[in-house]
Parts: structure tokens; C-alpha cells; sequence
């Protein structure tokens, strides 16, 4: 039986949540609606809970900050979003900037939808079977972590990790020889299964090593200076956890 997942809806316009909650029913019943918000604070507050799988979420709610701007505000978002908006100028940033499964554009119909909920159920089931593997949770005890790609399952060694980069949906593995590899997984999941006595995150695109962090810079923003000589952004809303991370008083 298909897992029951909760998620939250974010639209200014009443009848466009309705009209969402409709066309989920039809589409994948398994799908809960669990809040709803029709403004930012209303916003902040769901995200406050975290509590959803899935966020149905409209860009320009109306007011001065964005829907984007809100999720900057959160680092550690771990649901599939899900946007649904009138807008394409909005459909670049958030592909680019943040961990976007799918953009679909406002007036919604059943059949966009249920195409985006059939590939988020696919990635899902995906995702659990990885994790669930016992090849995957005995390397995640070590020092090394399984990527899985369409025909094969990597097996990459952490201590060779320079830093990880959110690319929209996909998560880019930098290594410390300067090569890179792709993974179609939300950053997030690594956050939370790579050992955090080496990893930490930055700021909502990346997650260091800090095995393989020179500097930390606290003039013209703060930001890291890596071996490879790549400069890392800090969020301020990380600057305090950092120095706690390193012992830095």
C-alpha cells in the first residue's frame, strides 16, 4: 500500500487552494492535506511545525516578501515542493536557488498534476528502497555512502567529499580531486544521514566538510575558504551554530 503523505497548500486566493485540493483527491488520495496558508505568516507558522511531505506552494502571495523569500528563511526543509503558479518569471529562481521538484503553471488541470504526483510517487518509492538497502545504512555507519544512479549504486568514500551544492531537485557531490558527481536526491537527505561530526550546513545550497575547510572569513560576509579554494557562503542564521561547531567562542 502506498505511503500516506501530509502536505501543505500556500495560495492567496481561497478558491485556487480549493481548486488544488480537489484535483490532489482525484489525483493520489493517499495525499493529506494538513494545513493551509493564505498569507506569510500563515507561511512561517506552517514551516515553523515542519510537518508536511509535500508543499503545494504560489509564489507571490500578495505582499512585499515572496513564498521564496520565506523558504530562504529555513534551512532544513525536508519536503518535496511542489509549485503551482500563473508566474514563469518566478520559474527560473526557483528551480535555480532552491529544491524545487516540479513547477507547474497556474490555471492547474488534473492531467499536469497527476503527471507531477505520478514522478513524485516514483521518487519517493525510490528513495525509500535506497534507504532502506543494507548495503546503504552499513556504508552510512562507515566512512563511505552509497549514490545511486539509474543502472548502478556508487560507493564513494565521505573523507573524499569536498562539499555538497543543492542544484534545484538534484544534489551535487563536489570531491576534494575537483570532479563532480550528480544525484538526483534532495540535499536535505544528506544533511541528515552524513555524520555530523564532519559535515555541516552552511547555508540552504550547501553542506561542508569541514575536515576540508581552510578559513573562516567574518569580513565582506561571512564565508568559508575551502582546500580547493572554492568560497562558501555562510548564512547569518548559521553563523552562531558554526562557531558552536567548531568551538569557536
Amino acid at each position: 500500500m502506498p505511503k500516506k503523505l501530509k502536505a501543505y497548500i500556500v495560495d492567496d486566493d481561497i478558491l485556487n487552494i480549493e481548486l488544488l485540493k480537489f484535483l490532489i483527491n482525484k489525483c493520489n488520495p493517499n495525499i493529506s492535506i494538513i494545513g493551509e496558508a493564505t498569507n506569510t505568516n500563515d507561511f512561517v507558522g506552517l514551516m515553523l511545525e515542519n510537518k508536511a511531505d509535500i508543499l503545494f506552494l504560489d509564489v507571490d502571495l500578495g505582499e512585499e516578501k515572496t513564498s521564496l523569500d520565506i523558504l530562504s528563511d529555513f534551512d532544513n526543509i525536508k519536503a518535496e515542493i511542489i509549485i503551482a503558479s500563473s508566474s514563469k518569471e518566478y520559474a527560473l529562481k526557483a528551480l535555480n536557488e532552491f529544491n524545487i521538484f516540479s513547477y507547474i503553471l497556474k490555471p492547474l488541470n488534473v492531467l499536469s498534476l497527476n503527471k507531477v504526483l505520478i514522478k513524485l510517487e516514483k521518487k519517493l518509492e525510490l528513495e525509500e528502497k535506497t534507504l532502506n538497502n543494507p548495503l546503504q545504512n552499513d556504508c552510512l555507519a562507515e566512512n563511505v555512502i552509497a549514490l545511486p544512479g539509474l543502472t548502478t549504486i556508487e560507493i564513494l568514500d565521505i573523507n573524499k567529499i569536498s562539499y555538497l551544492e543543492a542544484d534545484g531537485k538534484y544534489t551535487i557531490f563536489h570531491l576534494c580531486d575537483g570532479s563532480s558527481k550528480i544525484v538526483s536526491k534532495n540535499i536535505g537527505i544528506y544533511d541528515e544521514i552524513l555524520p555530523k561530526r564532519i559535515f555541516f550546513r552552511i547555508h540552504h545550497k550547501y553542506l561542508i566538510n569541514i575536515n576540508e575547510t581552510e578559513k573562516v572569513f567574518k569580513t565582506d560576509g561571512h564565508y568559508c575558504l575551502l582546500k580547493s579554494g572554492k568560497n562558501v557562503p555562510i548564512a547569518k542564521r548559521r553563523i552562531d551554530e558554526l562557531r558552536k561547531y567548531i568551538y569557536l567562542k
